[in-house]
């Protein structure tokens, strides 16, 4: 198709400054190549020439630096003229640069009167006497010391109504794409624009937005101005239609009503929001550690939560550098000398408004955050710490947080058997708990930090202390606030006492780490020659039980269990032959479903947000599966506190390696195959300290079991299992059925099936074993784990409710009407691809 014509030369004119919003964009440059000066920039609602802020520079040249800036990024445009209100203190002459794309620079200096009581009308043609520029990518509003009044070392200008003019060719695009908030709330105010980019035939883009014409579909709903600012008036959906240049264009907007949070509890095990089950799918932010320390992005930050929003999550872990909310040692966001200790490193002076803003705004929109110790001060050269990674090696003294680093000139790990170390940890803790108590928006703080893997905590008693005072760390500042454990061995051991059913005291949950390949399953042949070769293991197998026998052990767990890191990470090693995003779709879509079915409060996808090869390839499949399950985990979790059948066995039956238990591997695949909804494993050890009673009488003692073990059948597995577990078990009192497996690879489908079945535990041969199914409080789920029997796609799903309800497919189909019993007797057909999922409302 030819290109259009373009139409005869126009001038165009932008606002890009009337300072109403925090998300005009503007940046200060504080003239580094002169030695940075100090200087900040804020909107004044204290005056105005128009609306009713104006944006404020100020400069501070009394230790360094030659000038400050204010920075505007332009998108190419061939500026013929710059317009702008101004007033001053202690500044006589201001300058207006303008640089193009090839780096090249044009000043203005435009003489201003200090302190006087009006606005000064500025208008600017000519930049080193030559009229305009083309190819414009940044225009500066700069304070120079040079131009500040005698005997003045600091300044200050207002700037308000700036406003660029530039010739354009007009040529309707190839298409428009508009960027913004998906869903806002009603009473928001400065909520970040709608942003209209034009694609031309050459690939080339340009912001459109204030040439181009903005109506919503309700404005009873919401309201949108000529910047792309929106009003929310009233809940519902709109479409806002975008017309330029005869190209149209919608985009779509959802007004919801702030929510209002409480406090999250865990009561019996079980975590509640008042009497209902709470779950959640959820996200990793990373821009928390590794963008905001450096970069004040309110912009990307709202967007973000709006985007959270939109998907459903119902909890976002936020990783954190300790060093920023304790940058030296016993100094914190409330006392004075943070802002020096921050801004002195050329930090973000701002992110602890950030971190706030960010637990305030989320939870408006029904998003809780878990926080998260993920980095440390023990890198003098860490750039997220204030340091310069190219000074390492140099022998130059770093200039990051580290005074918990061996030396200014050395890198070192948070050891915690250090109690310097230790007693950081612990005080940012209560400081953290201490700034959140009470509110309802922050779901839990983890304990004791990210991933503990060094010798010291993966001893059992090491980690159970540590684990313990930052628990009582947290608590003491803030009572009711939930804290999770994080399991020693990257976060993954499920081969202890500890971080599985032994839960340290006063720690309400487990918050483990399990990547779904990264399981009790065969490494590949080609393991060795993959990037992350502990996640090449055996594909099959991976999507058939992996999870299943990772969560099995959490299965007596005495708290809720959230996965708290999650996803398609390591794709490239598990699944090199398929394409990335198709790869990780199948990856994130098992997670998701089978994380659910194995009891799960929660699964958080790990990822580095908008990174290229970590984010943006998988952006449609969270779109596409997270607004799937967010409303399955949001309803509650599938229960797992009570079991008809207990698994009893050691742990090492099969020898431990990576913290993964493989004991328990041939059990969960026969559960799987019965479609048993629930087991319990229960290893000797926790046998003996949880169960197994012990009376004194005479000379004489008399072991048995407690009336918590209630089950109706028992399976147990001889291999290294403890004498006085096999003592009770085998005697003449324990009149529970028992099969006892010398080793549990040998047990056969169809025996597990006679021996349940003959102690009235029911078992499911009629749904094929390809099959998966997992029904929670208002969800079933199904899920195909294999293709080996691809003629048998019904399914007897055991559904226990009163009376007669209806199944609902994701279309919104009707699929089943009617009582429990007619679903087991009569089933229904689900055809389904290998490892794929579909998804049923269960409604009264």
């Amino acid at each position: 198709m030819a290109t259009p014509a373009a139409a005869a030369a126009t001038t165009w004119t932008d606002v890009i400054g009337h300072f109403e919003s925090r998300h005009e964009l503007w940046a200060v440059h504080l003239g580094n190549e002169y030695g940075a000066a100090a200087g900040s920039f804020d909107r004044d609602t204290s005056r105005a020439a128009q609306g009713a802020s104006s944006g404020r520079l100020t400069g501070d040249f009394s230790q360094a630096g030659r000038y400050v800036a204010l920075r505007k990024t332009l998108d190419g445009l061939a500026v013929t003229r710059v317009t702008f209100q101004v007033r001053t203190e202690h500044v006589s002459r201001v300058q207006v640069r303008l640089v193009s794309r090839t780096q090249g620079q044009r000043n203005a200096q435009v003489n201003v009167t200090p302190g006087a009581a009006g606005w000064q009308s500025v208008e600017l043609t000519h930049w080193n006497n030559i009229a305009g520029m083309q190819d414009v990518i940044r225009l500066e509003l700069q304070l120079w010391k040079d131009h500040l009044t005698l005997g003045a070392a600091a300044g200050t200008a207002w700037f308000d109504d700036v406003r660029v003019e530039h010739t354009v060719e007009p040529v309707a695009p190839a298409a428009l794409e508009t960027s913004g908030l998906p869903v806002v709330l009603t009473g928001d105010d400065d909520l970040v624009p709608l942003v209209v980019r034009a694609t031309y035939a050459d690939d080339s883009t340009k912001d459109v937005t204030q040439h181009s014409t903005l109506t919503t579909s309700d404005p009873g709903i919401l309201d949108v101005d000529e910047f792309g600012y929106l009003t929310p008036v009233a809940p519902g959906s709109v479409d806002v239609a975008v017309e330029h240049l005869g190209v149209a264009h919608t985009f779509p907007v959802e007004v919801r009503a702030p929510r209002e949070l409480a406090p999250l509890r865990v009561v019996g095990g079980r975590l509640l929001d008042g009497d209902k089950p709470f779950g959640f799918t959820g996200f990793n932010y990373d821009l928390m550690m590794l963008k905001f320390p450096r970069n004040a992005d309110w912009t990307g930050l709202d967007a973000d939560i709006a985007l959270m929003a939109y998907w459903g999550l119902g909890a976002v872990r936020v990783p954190i550098n300790l060093g920023m909310v304790q940058p030296a040692r016993g100094v914190f966001p409330d006392d004075e000398a943070w802002s020096g200790e921050i801004t002195s490193r050329g930090m973000n002076a701002a992110w602890m408004d950030m971190l706030d803003h960010f637990v305030e705004r989320a939870g408006r929109h029904g998003v809780r955050l878990l926080l998260d110790w993920h980095r440390y001060p023990v890198d003098p050269y860490d750039y997220w710490s204030g340091g310069n990674n190219h000074d390492a090696g140099t022998g130059k003294e770093g200039t990051g947080f580290s005074y918990l680093a061996p030396s200014a000139t050395q890198k070192g790990p948070l050891d915690l058997s250090d109690p310097e170390h230790l007693a950081a940890l612990l005080d940012a803790h209560r400081w953290l708990a201490a700034h959140y108590r009470g509110n309802p928006h922050v779901l839990g703080i983890e304990v004791p930090h990210n991933e503990p893997h060094d010798a010291f905590m993966s001893i059992q008693s090491n980690w159970r202390r540590v684990t313990e005072q930052a628990a009582m760390a947290v608590k003491g500042a803030d009572p009711d606030r939930l804290v999770f454990a994080m399991a020693p061995a990257y976060g993954h051991d499920v081969s202890t006492a500890a971080p599985t059913w032994q839960l340290p005291n006063v720690v309400d949950g487990n918050a483990p780490h399990h990547y779904m390949p990264n399981a009790p399953v065969d490494l590949r042949p080609d393991a060795q020659d993959r990037h992350s070769p502990w996640l090449a293991r055996n594909v099959e197998d991976v999507f058939s039980h992996a999870i299943a026998s990772l969560f099995a052990p959490y299965s007596t767990s005495p708290g809720p269990v959230y996965n708290g890191e999650g996803g398609s990470y390591g794709w490239d090693s598990f699944l090199p032959d398929l394409p990335q995003a198709e790869a990780g779709d199948l990856m994130i879509e098992a997670g998701l479903a089978q994380y659910y079915a194995a009891g799960a409060v929660g699964q958080l996808h790990w990822a580095l947000w908008h990174n290229a090869k970590d984010f943006v390839p998988f952006e449609e499949v969270f779109d596409r599966h997270y607004r799937r399950y967010s409303p399955v985990y949001a309803a509650g979790p599938v229960d797992w506190r009570s079991a008809p059948v207990a698994l009893i066995q050691n742990p090492a039956a099969v020898p431990i390696a990576n913290g993964h238990n493989f004991s328990v591997v041939p059990f969960v695949r026969l559960a799987l195959d019965l479609h048993l909804p629930s087991f319990h494993l229960l290893t000797d050890d926790e046998v003996i300290d949880r169960l197994l009673t012990m009376v004194p009488t005479g000379l004489e003692q008399v072991d048995g079991l407690s009336a918590d073990f209630d089950y109706r059948a028992v399976v147990v597995d001889r291999r290294n299992l403890d004498e006085r577990v096999r003592a009770v078990l085998a005697s003449d009192t324990f009149t529970l059925p028992i099969l006892w497996v010398d080793d549990a690879a040998t047990l056969a489908r169809d025996d597990l099936a006679r021996f349940l079945i003959g102690a009235g535990v029911p078992v499911d041969q009629r749904t094929s074993p390809d099959y998966q199914l997992a029904t929670g409080p208002a969800h079933l789920v199904v899920y195909r784990r294999s293709d080996k029997n691809p003629g048998r796609d019904t399914i007897h799903p055991r559904i226990d409710r009163p009376g007669t309800f209806r199944l609902v497919a994701e279309d919104g189909n009707e699929v089943y009407a009617g009582s429990s019993s007619g679903l087991l007797s009569g089933g229904i057909r689900v055809p389904l691809e290998k490892w794929r999922s579909a998804i049923f409302r269960i409604e009264d």
